[in-house]
């Protein structure tokens, strides 16, 4: 049953747990290499499903069902992620290295899906072109425009073979 394999990966991680610390700051003392597989398909799996809701919204595209949406997704795995990137890039070891050889292909497969959903794009593409017209404060706008484009650099506007191309690169 991979529900209780899942389950029984994730029970008692750090990662994964609430943090009580003073500021909320993780338990890096508990933390171990092997809690990152887990916890980043855990985060993965959970950041799929929140954009998913978003792709299912039939109401017409706006700031708030789409770009505040797309803000809110993905909280999880940023959490996990940052710790990971900590432990990768200053507290390195050839268990941390080897969990970095088979998570960077899944993070890039999930930025890929995300960047170049062409679904996704379309809403966030129809928010930007009114964003100046539908009385969105100057930070959404701001924030509108940051994403339109960073999707276009990711490789929203490509075409089906660039973007399998640009996916086959990055993973």
């Amino acid at each position: 049953n991979v529900a209780a394999k899942s389950g029984a990966a994730t029970r008692g991680n750090p990662l994964l747990g609430k943090w009580t610390a003073l500021f909320e700051l993780p338990p890096f003392e508990r933390i171990k290499p092997a809690h990152f597989r887990p916890a980043i398909d855990k985060g993965i799996e959970t950041h799929k499903a929140e954009v998913e809701k978003i792709l299912s919204n039939t109401a017409t595209p706006t700031f708030a069902n789409t770009i505040a949406a797309l803000e809110g997704a993905g909280r999880a795995m940023d959490r996990v992620r940052t710790i990971y990137e900590v432990f990768s890039g200053t507290m390195s070891s050839p268990a941390v290295q080897a969990v970095e050889r088979e998570m960077a292909p899944k993070l890039a497969a999930l930025a890929d899906r995300i960047f170049q959903n062409e679904k996704l794009f379309a809403r966030i593409e129809a928010v930007y072109g009114t964003r100046e017209s539908s009385g969105l404060t100057p930070e959404q706008q701001r924030l509108v425009w940051l994403d339109y484009t960073n999707f276009v650099r990711a490789g929203a506007k490509l075409d089906g073979p660039a973007k399998k191309r640009l996916s086959e690169i990055n993973q």
